[in-house]
Parts: C-alpha cells; sequence; structure tokens
C-alpha cells in the first residue's frame, strides 16, 4: 500500500515536471497553479451568467451590483488570457491547458485567445475580397522567416483605429505621439475583434463602408418619419437599417455561423500595450513578471525588425452584453509604481514608465507625464512618427516620464486583491484591474459629470484611463467620452442625439470606420 501510495506521488510529481517543462520553462518554486472554477476559459456571457441563460430564465438584473461587474471584467481577463489550442479555430481555447505559469525563462508564452482574434487589417479589405472566412490565414501572423508573430505596428494614420506606434488616441483631432519607457524604447499597439464581431461584420455586409453608409441613411431617415428607431430584425427579412452591435443573443450568431459555445457571446474588442523587455544590466525588467511573447514588428518604414522579446503593459477590453457596452481596462502592475505585493520575483530597479525608484511615493506629474524633465501640459505630445519615417534612435527620443493622475478606486482594489490571490502561480498575478465603466445601477446621472442624458453622463465613473494607452490624456478622461465619438460610416456632424431612438447608431467601436469604398459593387445599391 506504502509503495502504491509512493509510486502514484512520483507519477504525480513526474507529471507536473513535464508539464511545466513543455509548458513554458522553469516554473518558480513557492506557488501552486490557480486554483480557478470550472470552465473559467469560457468568456462570460453576461453579468453572473457564464452561459447564454435559457429563454424562460428570469430577468436577474436588478440584482446586479457594481462588484459583480468588477468581478465580470476579471473572469473576461482569465478567459482571454487562456492558453489558444494549439491547432484550433481562433478563438478556441484549450480547455485541458493552465494558465501561463510564472517562470523566469526567457522564453516566448502562448498564444492566449485573444491573440488569435482578428485584426482590422484582416477584415476591412477592399469590398471586392469578400468573403472572408474566420480562420482564413491560420490562427496568428507569422513572419516567413523567422516562424514568430507579426505584431503590424507601422505608423498609421490616426484616423484608422489600428495598429500602431503612435499613442491610439486623438485629442480635439490631434494625434498624439509615441510614449518611450525607461529605457527608450517606444510602446507598441494592436487591436483586433472577436468572432461575433466579426460575424457581425459578415453578416451585414459592414466590411464596405458603401453598405454602412446607406443602412444608416435608412436608420436616420425612418427616425426622422416616425420618432423611433426602428424594429428590431427578425430572421429571414431584409436589413434595410443599421444593426445594433451584437449582444450574443442575435439569431444569427446561432443559424447563419453556428458559433461554439466558446464564442457565443457577444461584440469583443481589445487594445493592447507591449513593451520591449531589457534583459540584461543593472537596471534589467524582471521579465517573470510579464506576459511575454517574441515577436517581429513591421515599422514605420515598411521594414521587419526582431526579434524582440516583449511584455504586454496594458489591455483594453470592450465587450457588448445583453446588459449593455461594458469596457474594461488592466495593466501590468509595475507601469508607474512599485510596491512589495509579496510576489515570489523581486521587485525591478524602477517602473516601466515612471524613473522613481522609490516604491512608496513615485513621482507625480502635471497632467500624468513630463517630457524632457518639463511637466505635461494638455495638448502638447511627443511628435508622432510618420508613415514612411525611420524611428530616431534611442539617444535621440523624448524621455517620458508618466504617473497615475486617479488613484485606482479601493472597491477596484479590494476585487483585485481577490482575484490576484486566485492567480498565485499564473503570470497573471502580476496584472491588475484599474477600473470599469458602465452606467450607473440605479439609472440615474452621475452628478459629477453633468445633466442625466444617455452616454458618459450617466455613466458610474468620468475618469477611467490606462497609463500606457492614454498616457497624455487622464484628466476628466475615460472610455466612454472616448467612444461615444465612434459611429459607422454615414454619421455626421451633428452627431445623433443620445436618445433612445438613435441607441444603435452608438456603436462605441472606432473598427467600423476602418471599412472601405467600393463604387464598382452595384448590386450593393
Amino acid at each position: 500500500m506504502r509503495r502504491s501510495i509512493l509510486i502514484a506521488a512520483a507519477v504525480l510529481i513526474l507529471a507536473s515536471v513535464v508539464y511545466y517543462l513543455t509548458n513554458g520553462g522553469m516554473v518558480h518554486a513557492g506557488y501552486p497553479q490557480p486554483q480557478l472554477p470550472p470552465q473559467s476559459w469560457l468568456l462570460p456571457f453576461n453579468i453572473n451568467q457564464r452561459h447564454m441563460p435559457a429563454a424562460d430564465a428570469p430577468d436577474e438584473e436588478s440584482n446586479i451590483s457594481q462588484r459583480d461587474i468588477n468581478e465580470f471584467a476579471w473572469q473576461s481577463f482569465i478567459a482571454l488570457n487562456w492558453p489558444h489550442k494549439k491547432g484550433g479555430a481562433r478563438g478556441e481555447p484549450d480547455t485541458l491547458a493552465r494558465l501561463a505559469p510564472i517562470t523566469t525563462e526567457r522564453l516566448s508564452e502562448g498564444p492566449v485567445v485573444w491573440e488569435t482574434y482578428r485584426r482590422p487589417d484582416e477584415v476591412f479589405l477592399p469590398p471586392s475580397e469578400w468573403p472572408v472566412n474566420w480562420n482564413d490565414g491560420g490562427p496568428l501572423p507569422l513572419h516567413p522567416a523567422t516562424g514568430k508573430r507579426i505584431i503590424d505596428v507601422n505608423s498609421v494614420n490616426y484616423s484608422e483605429f489600428a495598429d500602431g506606434i503612435n499613442q491610439p488616441y486623438t485629442n480635439a483631432n490631434f494625434p498624439t505621439g509615441p510614449v518611450p519607457d525607461q529605457h527608450g524604447e517606444y510602446l507598441r499597439y494592436e487591436v483586433a475583434m472577436n468572432q461575433a464581431y466579426f460575424s457581425y461584420i459578415a453578416f451585414f455586409r459592414y466590411f464596405n463602408a458603401g453598405v454602412q453608409t446607406r443602412a444608416v441613411k435608412n436608420f436616420i431617415d425612418y427616425v426622422s418619419r416616425n420618432g423611433s428607431a426602428p424594429p428590431p430584425l427578425r430572421p429571414g427579412e431584409r436589413a434595410r437599417f443599421f444593426q445594433p452591435l451584437p449582444t450574443g443573443t442575435d439569431f444569427y450568431l446561432r443559424d447563419s455561423f453556428d458559433l461554439p459555445t466558446y464564442a457565443l457571446q457577444g461584440m469583443t474588442e481589445y487594445k493592447a500595450a507591449w513593451k520591449v523587455l531589457k534583459t540584461e544590466g543593472p537596471d534589467a525588467d524582471v521579465i517573470g513578471r510579464f506576459y511575454r511573447r517574441e515577436v517581429m514588428f513591421k515599422e514605420p518604414d515598411g521594414s521587419v525588425s526582431g526579434p524582440h522579446l516583449v511584455g504586454l503593459v496594458g489591455l483594453h477590453i470592450h465587450r457588448v452584453t445583453p446588459f449593455g457596452h461594458l469596457p474594461s481596462t488592466f495593466e501590468q502592475i509595475d507601469n508607474v509604481e512599485l510596491f512589495p505585493d509579496g510576489g515570489p520575483l523581486p521587485l525591478p530597479a524602477h517602473p516601466n514608465l515612471n524613473s522613481g525608484r522609490n516604491s512608496a511615493t513615485p513621482p507625480p506629474y502635471l497632467n500624468g507625464y513630463s517630457i524632457n524633465d518639463s511637466s505635461g501640459y494638455s495638448g502638447i505630445f511627443p511628435r508622432p512618427i510618420p508613415e514612411g519615417a525611420a524611428l530616431p534612435p534611442l539617444d535621440a527620443r523624448p524621455r517620458v516620464n508618466v504617473s497615475r493622475v486617479t488613484p485606482i478606486p479601493e472597491e477596484i482594489q479590494a476585487v483585485n486583491t481577490i482575484y490576484r490571490e486566485k492567480l498565485k502561480g499564473s503570470v497573471w498575478y502580476y496584472y491588475q484591474l484599474v477600473g470599469t465603466q458602465n452606467r450607473n445601477l440605479n439609472r440615474t446621472p452621475n452628478p459629477e459629470i453633468g445633466p442625466g442624458i444617455l452616454g458618459a453622463q450617466s455613466s458610474n465613473t468620468q475618469n477611467l484611463i490606462n497609463t500606457t494607452l492614454e498616457s497624455y490624456t487622464q484628466k476628466g478622461f475615460s472610455c466612454a467620452r472616448c467612444h461615444l465619438n465612434a459611429y459607422p460610416h454615414g454619421v455626421q456632424m451633428p452627431f445623433p442625439t443620445f436618445e433612445q431612438k438613435f441607441k444603435d447608431l452608438h456603436v462605441m467601436s472606432f473598427l467600423l470606420l476602418n471599412a472601405k469604398f467600393d463604387s464598382t459593387e452595384k448590386r450593393y445599391e
């Protein structure tokens, strides 16, 4: 009996060693793998709902709390960062895998689920190149010579709302420039969409800007005649009017595309920020504190550089659910301050974006940033890098420091403590939720924002930013304040009012603006 127990224990230990050696090198001793609820790999369908509810399920919205929404954000983060199934479809999680462990090896982890989503340049092709299938081109864009993942971070015109090296935000229609970290390396950005969003675009042909424009015109004409929004589309009807973004309950996701359970949710898009990791020297990054990939960069001048070892430093997640729009944002915990967190790995020499070495009092800056030791002033940013330009050498780049203007609220920190404790043993232990933005649960205006109209004024918060994604626009800014300016093609100023009848035009996603016109396709007239 004793011998059997010893043999079983040895087999279990050997299996664990084999698993960790084949899934990311040597694992840091100290924490076991996270113990998460069943099906944590499944992107939650809605708040407090892992799966789509039955048709006769009661409405539980009255019981939703802000704490539930914060936990929904964490559950979405965990599912999106689940390992992708090798050889599987885009977005398919490996249900037998575990989250990336904490390791000290110089390795390329992943890919995780969100990295296999389709990027704008893979969706918004010229209309003549459609149809496009979700899995066309394989799950990841790879460099033909190195086989490494390509992050297409070429400098793009900011209005394309796609991947880039310039920070992906505009202030008063003026593009912000890049963000160098404390080693002078520029942060890199990318965006992509899930299968539900892709299916919506395919079903309604919104890859064609002309189709969007005509659908929007029909929608506005209907509202002008009737004073209300067009009725919901039913199966078999022609979609004459612009259609709302998918929530996961949409008939075409099941009837026309038969999405698998892991993909049967509403629209999800992400915006990620990466930093080049420094692996040598006294101020080297502690690479085990980052989810990391070895990638190639497509540079603004068209060249391809790399491979580079990069670490994830920021992740926006924008989801549409039956409850409504639910944007949330996460950061790597070392971005602008350091604090002893009880983790197994040492603190780095300084934060990723801040020169402070005192973990208790990192330097604050006016408006959240400084450029070449001069306090940041609203509207003054590093000069954007234009298309076709070579990157300046490291010593010629501006020195930028970033601090957090609005502290992470205590109620968010409390949820972070719970989920980071669950994630001990995984690299995701070193990430934190900065906040979520959603409509006020009591449906009343936020008195700190303004009058009671739909939109940001009825939001739970007036300030929610990510220090890696809105470094230069931190004061009085939020996901909603930016994305309330996002519409499909065909919407012109003055923008539609924030009334129920125009709700479907307020898509809060800029990606539809990547669609291209094709005047030769007469069948869409």
